[in-house]
Parts: C-alpha cells; structure tokens; sequence
C-alpha cells in the first residue's frame, strides 16, 4: 500500500505553511522547505503545494526506502527524516532492527524490516527520535512541539500497521 499520501499531509500539518523564525537556522521555509538549505527549490519564488508534494517524495520518500517498508514503519522513518535527515532516521531504523548501522537504507535493511513487527521497530525509531531531540540545544525552545510531533506520528504510524489510518489536525 502506498502510503505517501498519509505520511506527506501529516508531515506537513506539522510543518505548516509558512515560516521565518529569526532562531531556525533554516530560516524562510515554505511547507518546510528552507530557502537556506535548499535555494533550488526557491529559484521561481516559493515553493508550492506541488513542489512540496514532489520535493518530499523524491528527496524523503524515495530517498529512505518507505515504498519497501512495511505499513506504519514507512510513515515513521519518512517523518524522522524530515527534521533530522535521512542519515538519522536510517541509522535509528537499523539499530531497530539490529542490523549494520551505516546511516544508508539498503537492501539489508529493507529485508530485515520485512521480517519483523513493525510495532516494537516504530516505538524503537519514536525512542531514538526523542532521545536525539533531547541533546540539541534549540531543546529548550523547541523540543514540546518536537516530542509532540514524534507522539503524534508514532500513533498515526501504529494505526496504519492495523490499517484504517487517519490523519486528525
């Protein structure tokens, strides 16, 4: 099941529409998509729905696999990496699954992902997730919203390995 669609409108609730906070290094973001770290995709001006709905699936989506992980277990990584970078989310799925920690989702992950519940893997990427928030300086500041968006999607995620997923604003 392709689940993109689901993964992608929850990311973006939590990313919203527009900001320019003077303490994100990221600084002018459209739909999360900073001008600083990619100015590529505000050559023409700011981003749209479209780019955004492309952007996220080309350098996210595709990038970390989710296509090839199992219902739930895709939703989670995909949003791990938005705030984080795919090399984060990867390495706290490997660890989930015990396998070859090196930042790159391949096919040995991909396997291992398919042998086991996806349950315990999503809470164990939700556990890694936090913990890494909880070490960044920007903690103080940021780390409700954060540890908010980590619970939000780790319920999103485990209600979509039953199927029947529903994404609430």
């Amino acid at each position: 099941m392709n689940n993109y669609k689901i993964a992608f409108t929850f990311s973006m609730l939590a990313e919203g529409y527009e900001s320019d906070d003077p303490d994100d290094a990221g600084g002018h973001t459209r739909f999360g998509i900073s001008k600083v770290y990619h100015p590529t995709m505000w050559r023409n001006g700011p981003p749209t729905w479209e780019d955004a709905i492309a952007f996220y699936r080309r350098e996210f989506w595709n990038k970390c696999r989710c296509e090839e992980l199992p219902n739930g277990l895709d939703i989670a990584v995909f949003d791990a990496a938005i705030p984080s970078g795919i090399d984060d989310a990867a390495r706290w799925l490997q660890a989930a699954l015990k396998v070859k920690v090196d930042g790159v989702i391949g096919s040995k992950t991909i396997m291992a992902a398919s042998k086991v519940r996806p349950e315990p893997i999503i809470r164990a990427v939700t556990i890694s997730r936090q913990q890494h928030y909880a070490t960044l300086a920007a903690y103080k500041k940021y780390g409700a919203g954060w540890f908010g968006r980590s619970l939000d999607c780790y319920s999103l995620a485990m209600a979509n390995v039953e199927g029947g997923a529903h994404v609430n604003a």
